[in-house]
């Protein structure tokens, strides 16, 4: 069926494909795959997978007339910096009808298929009107698994499969032959946690029917001659061995982008009932930090902090649909009266505190709405740096310092109840934007992407805004001979070292 296709369409339009299929065997087999429903072309830098999928985009436009596809990227300018300036190489011009870029359309000629694409990013869960007959994601590791999903419930248009006769094709059974739906993905692996391993993957357990996975590496690209081999060399000089791995090889065991990888659920997440006998037991002060969503997900977090300076994500509220502020307002209070903990302050999302919002003549902030429901909130603190840095310390293991439960050393100073699953997907899943992989000074990554970040977000107004530690006096007998007894009884002649805090230590 692959050859046949590809005979129709060398014959049927006056362009060649612009791909060596000899060279890059691969290529070939994703591109005319037409038996699996969905499939994924990932691997190393170079292999020319965003080529394929940008042929593989034309071809299911000219081959089913009046066909509708989406090509997507998760950040605009990237999309059109990257994938439709290879797509605008390989279509010649004079194909397209029409085309605006403001609106992210563009249509064929009647002659060349008619079909219609649409393109846009993806940072915004906003295709509810969408029918497709196919859609292509390139750098598909940038996207999570719910806007996938979201483009594969998109996949519902009914295209007729049209015959040489420009008539539709029927079954045997009198029915129109309608052309079968399709999504690919192009993308650099990236952890064997992501939704790509998962559904594509053969070795995963959660792999889906239907899907196709083809890989090829960086190397198999320098072979192609997509690549010099100057610039394989350059890459080999300044990457590191695990982004050689990740981005050379196509390694999935890989992954650099979490921004937070110190993370551990071993040891950061700690049984609820245990961690709230603490704080009920011990001084804190307690916290909520509000990053509010008009359409995206509302995050709040209480947090407190003890006299050592731990600090506890103890419970969370986390719900989209874009609920008003009066039903966050109404769990929030719920939620203080379950904790049982005053609340020593209130941090609000500062851009919620500009009055931008109207109802009749009234211009009102958001945080005017939390106050008139008795949520008083301060502004957080938008200082990424700041809480970047406050959050890593306190992941990473202080070797002086005990654990709040076990009073083993070398423990961290932050730590999760068990009970914030919206949390531990966030925080597991927040990643850098990209890499900075250029020279050997930068490996670090510039800015986490804006994608599935709201308790993320309150995290840091929280941190950035260094929230005090309590205070606890130590309070002395006013006594002396009390104080002298205590001393006393503290002191163990037949021991080389007086007991500290004995009369003898001092």
């Amino acid at each position: 069926m692959r050859e046949a296709l590809l005979d129709s369409v060398t014959r049927g339009v006056p362009w060649q494909i612009p791909i060596k299929f000899d060279v890059l065997p691969i290529q070939r087999e994703f591109i005319f795959d037409f038996s699996h429903r969905f499939s994924a072309y990932g691997g190393g830098l170079g292999n020319g997978k965003t080529t394929a999928g940008c042929v593989r985009a034309f071809l299911l436009s000219y081959l089913f007339p009046g066909n509708t596809g989406f090509i997507g990227r998760f950040d605009g300018k990237e999309l059109r910096q990257t994938t439709l300036a290879e797509f605008n190489r390989l279509i010649p011009e004079e194909f397209i009808a029409k085309k605006n870029d403001q609106l992210g359309y563009m249509k064929f000629k009647p002659q060349y298929g008619g079909s219609e694409i649409i393109y846009g990013d993806l940072k915004e869960e906003r295709f509810n009107n969408l029918n497709l007959g196919w859609f292509f994601v390139d750098q598909a590791e940038e996207i999570d698994e719910s806007r996938w999903n979201l483009l594969v419930s998109r996949l519902r248009k009914q295209t007729p499969v049209l015959g040489e006769n420009a008539e539709p094709l029927h079954t045997p059974d009198g029915d129109p032959l309608i052309a079968q739906t399709y999504g690919w993905a192009t993308f650099n692996p990236e952890g064997t946690s992501s939704y790509l391993w998962r559904f594509f993957h053969p070795d995963s357990l959660d792999r889906k029917p239907g899907y196709q996975l083809y890989q090829a590496s960086t190397y198999d690209g320098l072979r192609a001659g997509f690549l010099s081999q100057d610039y394989v060399d350059g890459m080999l000089a300044v990457f590191p061995e695990n982004a050689r791995r990740r981005y050379l090889e196509g390694a999935w065991d890989v992954y650099e982008g979490r921004v937070f990888p110190q993370f551990d659920p071993d040891i950061h997440l700690l049984d609820h009932p245990a961690l709230m006998r603490y704080v009920r037991t011990n001084t804190v002060l307690c916290y909520e930090s509000i990053d509010h969503g008009l359409t995206n997900p509302t995050a709040i977090g209480w947090w407190a902090i003890d006299k050592h300076g731990n600090r506890f994500l103890l419970d969370e509220h986390y719900e989209g649909g874009g609920k008003p502020v009066k039903h966050h307002a109404t769990i929030i209070k719920n939620k203080r009266s379950q904790l049982e903990l005053p609340i020593a302050l209130t941090y609000l999302d500062s851009a919620a505190f500009a009055k931008n919002q109207t109802s009749g003549d009234r211009v009102y902030a958001v945080s005017d709405e939390y106050a008139d429901n008795g949520i008083f909130a301060v502004p957080g603190q938008k200082d990424w740096p700041s809480a970047y840095s406050r959050i890593t310390q306190g992941l990473n293991p202080d070797r002086d310092h005990e654990h709040p439960l076990t009073g083993e050393r070398n423990a961290p100073h932050i730590y999760v109840s068990n009970q914030c699953p919206a949390f531990y997907k966030e925080v597991t899943g927040y990643r850098w934007k990209k890499h900075r992989l250029t020279s050997a000074a930068r490996n670090t990554p510039e800015k986490p992407m804006d994608l599935n970040d709201h308790h993320m977000d309150a995290w840091s107004y929280f941190e950035a805004s260094r929230p005090t530690t309590p205070f606890v006096p130590h309070l002395r007998k006013s006594n002396p001979l009390e104080v002298l007894r205590e001393q006393l009884a503290k002191w163990n002649p037949l021991t080389e070292d007086s007991v500290e805090g004995s009369w003898m230590s001092y």
